[in-house]
């Protein structure tokens, strides 16, 4: 019998939730099949089961929060001795989870097939069972008379998830009876009402990690106007042999080797604080973190080692990255270590923001929307690009003529991209 224990699959987690339990008691399992999913503070992992034989006992159940240590499972897989399994020894797999209809984008929920509800009127309902689709999913279809046989599912296997039925065409119920429009009165003096949306772990871990910077941090920001009129010259004379080659080169791109050069320059803005010791760490990596907006909230994956790669190979790597945040895959890996951030809140229409410290570093840049504008050429007006950064920073440790001479520098080579080339 094994007995499956929760282990720490990363960066000291000590803890998680079961989002959702994948298999019954009684059930057949192969080893490597899916047993439950985890969430934890920064990802949602798949826990495969590290033998096969048959689930003779599950000691866990949706919803529940697990720390390191518990019994989660057993497994009846023929043998006498008793034996446990940390959980850390299996290979995860991290899935994209759906959410539970009674809240909005918080709780995961059984992936298992639920036969569509019984009506009184059994000719006006569509048959979904057999169909593999979560359950918010399924009530929803089953409102809306959304036949899901028709749709493609593009969850975890082929699961049909809330957001593939945008595009749905809904049935019209075959019905004799004489429909009528019913409106409903709007009582104005209603007491408040809400809906109750517990946290997902990213938004927990959001909401420590920000409280953490702003109560921690003396934080000030410096704003600058940049002509990247050169740069989108360059990226356009480079864009049709980039794609050519399977390559997505975008602005982002450019700023982040901007920036890597420019921390080799100054060491002294890729540091943290040692308050314990009053010491000053100044990081000899430059690891640069990207801030990637996704439906289950901000995620910040990293590109390690980034003064050491081209263009090119960080425009890959943004474009690599920045997928596996959307679709929840990214590994503990490529989310640790960073040492300086760049947030491009420009992608979602913003021009100035005061972007946060992502603790334990000491600065971030912000990139705010490139706009189209008449500018000074040598006493002419010419039309070019103008892209506002914002550049946040710790005063304990990071002056505001730092901050002043990193942006003039980001200018510098923005404003002359071959060198960044070189």
């Amino acid at each position: 019998m094994f007995k499956v224990k929760f282990a720490d699959i990363g960066e000291g987690l000590t803890e998680g939730k079961v989002a959702e339990v994948l298999v019954k008691l009684g059930q057949e399992i192969k080893e490597g099949d899916a047993l439950f999913f985890v969430e934890t503070d920064k990802v949602n992992s798949e826990i495969p089961a590290p033998v096969g034989g048959k689930i003779a006992n599950i000691l866990i159940s949706q919803g529940q929060e697990i720390k390191v240590g518990d019994v989660v499972i057993e497994i009846d897989d023929g043998s006498s001795a008793a034996e446990v399994t940390p959980v850390a020894e299996i290979k995860t797999k991290n899935e994209p989870i759906e959410e539970n209809a009674s809240v909005v984008g918080s709780t995961p929920v059984s992936n298992d097939v639920i036969a569509s509800r019984a009506t009184t009127n059994a000719a006006a309902e569509i048959s979904n069972s057999g169909v593999k689709a979560t359950p918010l999913a399924r009530k929803i279809a089953a409102d809306k008379k959304i036949d899901l046989s028709t749709i493609k599912g593009t969850g975890p296997h082929g699961r049909i998830l809330v957001s593939d039925l945008d595009s749905a065409p809904v049935a019209v119920p075959n019905t004799n009876s004489a429909t009528k429009t019913v409106v409903k009165s709007v009582d104005v003096d209603a007491p408040l009402s809400w809906d109750s949306i517990p946290m997902n772990g990213i938004r927990k871990a959001t909401v420590k990690a920000m409280v953490k910077s702003q109560s921690e941090n003396a934080a000030f920001t410096g704003m600058k106007n940049i002509n990247i009129t050169p740069t989108y010259d360059m990226r356009a004379m480079l864009k049709d042999g980039c794609e050519s080659k399977g390559i997505k080169l975008t602005y982002l791109a450019f700023i982040v080797k901007a920036a890597a050069k420019v921390l080799e320059e100054m060491p002294n803005i890729n540091v943290r604080i040692d308050a314990e010791n009053n010491a000053i760490l100044q990081v000899h990596n430059i690891n640069i973190g990207i801030a990637v907006d996704t439906e289950k909230g901000l995620m910040v994956p990293v590109i390690k080692g980034a003064n050491h790669l081209t263009i090119f190979e960080i425009a890959n790597k943004i474009g690599e990255l920045a997928k596996k945040a959307r679709d929840g895959k990214l590994a503990m890996t490529e989310m640790k270590d960073a040492t300086f951030t760049v947030s491009n809140f420009g992608s979602v229409g913003l021009d100035y923001a005061t972007p946060i410290i992502n603790s334990p570093e000491s600065a971030i840049l912000g990139v705010g929307t490139m706009t189209k504008t008449p500018i000074f050429v040598k006493d002419e007006i010419k039309a070019g690009w103008i892209m506002p950064f914002s550049m946040t920073c710790d005063h304990r440790i990071i002056d505001g003529g730092d901050a002043g001479r990193f942006l003039m520098k980001i200018e510098n080579y923005l404003s002359n991209p071959a060198l960044l080339l070189m």
